[in-house]
């Protein structure tokens, strides 16, 4: 929540935070200065710009930004017509001028076109293109911030397409890509808005959507994590962009049904998710997807069995061998040829362990007793 205040906004951040409302935090000591009151709900305290509520309404972005409440008497004030475009589902811009006082407006019109619908009319467009080039020198930080409110909305397709056609994006997200890539990026956000794909968990559409535009303009796994830790986003966001974009690859590849395995294996936690990236960055694997997901509902838990158990039965000292051999016997788990931890030590001594081995085999004796 935001209020406007007319006198000292840390005096009161302050006095709220000794009531126990939450910790004051200063957000800009520019004038006019901002303070924050972390608590349940956070609170930002900005001192009036312009020496009334109306100059300082004055000084937003867009009209259905532009609007207040006044505490003490409940009174409606919106100068610019806020309320009845948002009524109209439009976006219509406070004054030309103030567009160019921040060029990370330009981008937040998009945001607003997909979080509350708010179609940007002609005026909006003309001062977003105007500033577009700007977006380059803002703060990589700020550009997120907005972006990640745009991916969770409910619909971004549209927001994203417009966006691109203003020239928004090349200068905000740091790539340059020609106009058919954006419209491809375009196109896959749309079809996951379609049949009830989008997922309920926020992290996951912006993941899954971070993913789809890094896939549309082409880029690889390492590409895709880089400029994402270019533009501030958090190592684990990067990291499962990374993860989908890598499953994608090793899906295409896998063409024998033990290489599907390995790959459900592979996927493991994130197998929903990697399934439904392909599904719609990649719709010519549609075929392939079914077949994923029809050997996935086969696969077995399988027993328990650890690399320390490996140590043990084959007399191996810690390595990539054991962790290969792991890898090896949970597939065949997953597959169901290894119930019980006998079968899968019998498997490790048997031809098909010496055979993921790559060595000669060390036999366990026949009186050996289960470990």
């Amino acid at each position: 929540m935001d209020v406007a205040v007319s006198r000292d906004a840390e005096g009161l951040a302050r006095a709220l935070e000794a009531a126990g409302f939450g910790r004051a935090v200063e957000i800009s000591d520019a004038r006019p200065r901002v303070f924050r009151v972390a608590g349940r709900r956070a609170l930002d305290l900005a001192e009036v710009e312009g020496g009334s509520i109306q100059q300082d309404l004055g000084r937003r972005d867009f009209t259905a930004n532009a609007m207040a409440i006044e505490l003490e008497t409940g009174r409606w004030i919106d100068p610019f017509g806020g309320a009845a475009d948002l009524a109209d589902r439009q976006l219509r811009l406070v004054h030309s001028d103030n567009m160019a006082d921040d060029p990370v407006r330009s981008f937040r019109a998009a945001r607003f076109y997909a979080t509350h619908g708010l179609r940007p009319d002609r005026a909006v467009r003309e001062a977003c293109v105007q500033a577009a080039p700007r977006l380059a020198g803002v703060a990589p930080e700020r550009i997120q911030t907005e972006l990640a409110k745009m991916l969770e909305a409910d619909r971004v397709a549209r927001a994203f397409a417009w966006a691109a056609s203003a020239g928004l994006l090349t200068p905000a997200l740091g790539i340059r890509a020609p106009s058919g890539r954006w419209r491809a990026a375009a196109r896959s956000l749309a079809r996951l808005e379609g049949r009830g794909r989008l997922p309920a968990s926020l992290d996951s559409r912006r993941r899954l959507r971070l993913s789809l535009i890094a896939s549309g303009l082409g880029l690889s796994p390492q590409a895709a994590a880089e400029w994402l830790r270019r533009g501030r986003h958090g190592r684990s966001e990067a990291g499962g962009v990374k993860r989908l974009l890598e499953l994608a690859e090793a899906a295409r590849k896998s063409c024998s049904p033990r290489a599907r395995w390995g790959w459900i294996h592979d996927a493991g936690a994130a197998l929903p998710e990697a399934l439904l990236f392909i599904q719609i960055a990649h719709p010519r694997l549609s075929e392939l997807v079914h077949g994923l997901k029809v050997l996935a509902s086969r696969g077995r838990k399988g027993p328990t069995v650890t690399g320390s158990d490996l140590m043990v039965w084959l007399a191996e000292t810690p390595g990539p061998l054991i962790g290969r051999l792991l890898r090896e016997v949970q597939i065949e788990a997953l597959r169901g040829k290894i119930r019980t931890r006998r079968d899968a030590r019998r498997w490790l001594t048997g031809r098909d362990g010496r055979a993921a081995r790559g060595q000669s085999p060390k036999f366990l004796r026949p009186n050996d007793k289960e470990a």
